[in-house]
């Protein structure tokens, strides 16, 4: 379990990042900011979380 928390994680991180990247490259927003897309990637972190679960080992 520690080893899907981890990994759902660093998908989130790297998820918000790529997110906020083009957000500023297609002009959704004209700042860098976090608030933006933390709700997006809570739901993100959730879903890749379970997900995981179900796959074949």
């Amino acid at each position: 379990m520690a080893k899907r928390f981890v990994f759902s994680l660093i998908a989130t991180v790297i998820y918000l990042v790529v997110s906020n990247i083009g957000n500023l490259f297609f002009g959704i927003s004209r700042s860098f900011s976090w608030t933006t897309t933390l709700w997006e990637a809570l739901f993100f972190f959730i879903f890749i979380f379970l997900v995981q679960q179900f796959r074949k080992k």
